[in-house]
């Protein structure tokens, strides 16, 4: 009975300790002045995510849609009401869906800096998650979003440590 205790526990340590090493596709977001890792959000392949925002001109929402793909962020269209001063501009591959123009594009991108505005509440959605970018940084800072692949641990530790 002892003898199975003792192996049951070592299997269980050897099935926790493999998926703790397994690697997992994450978005890095990093201070840009400091180079500090201010956050983790987990991005299984082929997920989008967003970075939201209203525009502080015509007070109207964009979200611009990425996806990681081969190691680099890909941003795979622009979604606006109207168009408006530094939006991306061209009459090819766009459409109207519902109330907001669509623009495909496939930009890539090593990293993606951001600096946090003041006035147009800008977010980071992942799936049914939507943070500020407040949340990473101060209004002003530029922020930098990389894609990069860390065992779960590192992401766990990451993920704990920029929450404090």
């Amino acid at each position: 009975m002892r003898k199975r205790l003792v192996i049951g526990l070592i299997a269980c340590g050897l099935v926790v300790g493999a998926s703790a090493t397994m690697g997992v596709s994450v978005l890095r977001i990093r201070n840009a002045q400091t180079g500090e890792t201010v956050g983790v959000e987990r991005i299984d392949p082929g997920q989008e995510f967003a970075i939201e925002y209203v525009h502080s001109f015509n007070k109207t929402p964009i979200h611009e849609v990425y996806v990681i793909r081969d190691g680099e962020i890909v941003q795979t269209r622009e979604e606006f009401e109207y168009f408006a001063i530094g939006l991306e501009y061209t009459d090819r591959d766009q459409e109207r869906v519902g109330n907001f123009t669509v623009l495909h594009m496939n930009r890539t991108f090593d990293s993606v800096p951001i600096r946090v505005a003041t006035y147009t509440n800008q977010s980071l959605v992942v799936g049914d998650e939507e943070t500020p970018l407040t949340h990473y940084a101060d209004r002003w800072d530029t922020l930098e979003l990389s894609p990069e692949h860390m065992s779960y641990l590192e992401y766990l530790s990451h993920k704990a440590t920029a929450q404090l």
